[in-house]
């Protein structure tokens, strides 16, 4: 028969909230603490070029440092889009997505928005379809 939870003492909870939040002693003091953010550039535009977009020095005011997965792809069809953005976020532990491509398509947008409410990841879309903002999905009432 398992515990009921209301049988645990106020102290394992605080213990176990502190233990949640910093990871557990041994591993967060091996490893600094990082946040995982990728990149995808999609399309043959200057921007895919990039190569060198991010140094450590930039970010030394953060008290994480972040670890930035710089993606290009030249597939703009949204199968591939899907396929790669889900292959980078279930490979890499990854906690946000900036995504920039150079088309106008608004179905980009709406691809990203879905991925993002389904993984509970934030998807920045900074340029082409990706930046389109959609159309409100209620009918304002009059």
């Amino acid at each position: 028969m398992r515990p009921r939870a209301e049988c645990y003492s106020s102290k394992f909870w605080l213990m176990l909230a502190v233990l949640a939040t910093t990871g557990g002693g041994a591993w967060a003091q091996k490893n600094h603490p990082s946040i995982g953010i990728a990149v995808i550039l999609v399309g043959t535009s200057d921007e895919v070029a990039i190569t060198d977009a991010h140094k450590k020095d930039d970010f030394h005011h953060l008290s994480l440092t972040p670890r930035v997965e710089l993606v290009a792809m030249n597939e703009t069809d949204p199968k591939s889009i899907i396929t790669r953005i889900c292959d980078i976020m279930s490979d890499r532990r990854v906690q946000g997505v900036v995504f920039a491509d150079d088309t106008d398509q608004e179905a980009i947008a709406q691809i990203l928005d879905f991925i993002s409410a389904q993984t509970l990841t934030p998807i920045l879309g900074i340029h082409g379809g990706s930046s389109m903002i959609m159309a409100d999905k209620l009918k304002s009432l009059k």
